[in-house]
């Protein structure tokens, strides 16, 4: 305990005591817990306790939910250091009964302010107002990115880069002539993890240089043997592992990879795939300004007016050997004795042909071919956790499956970088079918509700075959197949 006459003691003292009679606003939540999730379409509702130990004046009362996104670059002279904002503001409207009809918190009272919203499944159309190059781009700014840089464990992101959601409450004083001011202020941070669907595969072309989807590989038994031919790896955009709305579970995924071994000669045999390692490298995009394209595609150097850092992890996930491959021999088109990859999509390190001098050698007649599939798996736990892929105006999250084949008795190795998708399954349905609820249409819809509920007959009749049918679904095939055609007039 300090001494009284140390002036630290007292400073510190008097600091405490100064905050003991500041005026705070309770943000209190419903069913809360410190792990608990919230995703789209979840309900977070509560109250707001107003104490205070002297009469504090206010103009008006305002209770919002809001998400805030944040990055700082450090060591970048040319651009901001430090970016906010905001993208998300859902204001409760405030009864006229719940606030004191003075506008004066009285002293050693206590009011309490009821607020209920509902997460919204997308962002409004004013949360990017700036140019995309696609409108792609755009649909993926209008999504709800998850929470970053709150959660108990590490979401593999920089301290750079956060995004805040939380439901706010404060008293604001208005005076004329002056800039309004809080008197009063209260917040409660929650972690969001929004409904992520799986989007189409990635359209992966040799420009995306973060990707390669093909390799191609010159064998030999030895290092300084004949070559024994020529293997070519490829593999396509595995299924999106899809995590339940808490994002406790993950669903698990496979990696599809075709090969192709062109031997030198008929004699040689495909060589041996010995193991297929997998790691999962996990990338946050972020940038002072917001980004009018997706950071993951395009070549690594390309000039943006905008340019993005990036923050990568890596995890290992799988680790399969591999007992035996089933090859299937077939014969080369003679008009074509290529590996049947398009040469646009191998890497620069891909092996040619043959060099050398004299005649050129004739290509193999048969090659031969054979698939392997590897499953794989991520899991969220308390020291590491994969937030889903998603791209808003200053912070983006994706992630790269590397594959990685032994080949061969001298355990050479091909290493494939394909896109992978990290979702979150949707559990509520969005009522609005993409437009933000408002809060009177969530009231209304629920008094409505329960309204129809106590009054709803318990008679129930069968429906007459003259009522007319309606139905909001799409016709089948069968049924406009039925239908009659109407006969049109040729025009003149």
């Amino acid at each position: 305990m300090p001494d009284a006459n140390d002036p630290t003691g007292r400073a510190a003292a008097r600091s405490k005591a100064v905050a003991a009679l500041k005026p705070t606003i309770d943000v209190i939540i419903d069913r809360h817990y410190n792990s608990k999730v919230y995703t789209s379409g979840s309900v977070i509702a509560g109250r707001a306790i107003v104490k205070t130990v002297r009469d504090i004046a206010f103009d008006h009362f305002d209770i919002v939910f809001t998400g805030i996104a944040a990055t700082r670059l450090d060591f970048v002279q040319q651009y901001p250091s430090h970016s906010f904002r905001p993208f998300l503001k859902l204001r409760m409207p405030i009864s006229e009964d719940d606030v004191p009809e003075d506008r004066v918190f009285k002293a050693d009272r206590t009011y309490t302010i009821p607020f209920h919203f509902v997460v919204p499944h997308h962002l409004p159309m004013g949360a990017c107002k700036h140019q995309c190059e696609a409108g792609t781009v755009l649909d993926h700014h209008l999504r709800l990115p998850p929470t970053i840089g709150f959660w108990s464990a590490d979401d593999q992101a920089p301290e750079m880069a956060q995004i805040e959601y939380a439901v706010k409450a404060r008293a604001v004083k208005q005076e004329q002539g002056i800039p309004a001011s809080k008197v009063m202020e209260g917040q409660h941070v929650v972690k969001v993890l929004p409904a992520s669907p799986e989007d189409a595969p990635l359209d992966i072309t040799f420009r995306d240089e973060r990707y390669s989807m093909v390799k191609t590989k010159m064998i030999r038994k030895k290092l300084f043997s004949v070559k024994a031919g020529k293997l070519t790896a490829a593999s396509t955009q595995p299924e999106a592992v899809m995590f339940t709305a808490d994002g406790r579970d993950a669903s698990t995924s496979a990696a599809h990879i075709n090969l192709e071994f062109v031997p030198d000669s008929v004699d040689k045999k495909p060589p041996k795939i010995t193991a297929v390692s997998a790691k999962l490298l996990s990338t946050t995009y972020f940038g002072a300004a917001p980004v009018n394209y997706l950071p993951n595609l395009g070549p690594r150097t390309a000039y943006h007016s905008n340019p993005c850092l990036n923050y990568t992890t890596t995890t290992n996930i799988s680790n399969t050997t591999v007992d035996k491959i089933a090859w299937c021999q077939e014969k080369v088109d003679a008009g074509r004795r290529d590996s049947g990859y398009s040469s646009s999509h191998l890497s620069p390190d891909s092996d040619g042909m043959a060099k050398g001098g004299g005649n050129k050698k004739t290509g193999s007649p048969i090659k031969y071919v054979a698939s392997l599939d590897i499953p794989f798996t991520i899991t969220n736990t308390n020291r590491k956790i994969f937030l889903p892929t998603f791209h808003s105006c200053l912070i983006s999250r994706t992630y790269v499956l590397q594959l990685c084949l032994h080949v061969g008795p001298a355990n050479s190795t091909m290493t494939l970088s394909v896109p992978v998708q990290v979702g979150v399954e949707t559990i509520y349905d969005d009522p609005q079918g993409g437009a933000l609820p408002t809060f009177e249409s969530v009231m209304a819809s629920d008094e409505e509700a329960a309204a129809d509920s106590y009054l709803r007959p318990r008679i129930r009749r069968a429906a007459s075959e003259d009522a007319p049918q309606t139905n909001s679904l799409l016709p089948g095939y069968g049924e406009l197949s039925r239908r009659a055609a109407i006969p049109v007039a040729p025009v003149a």
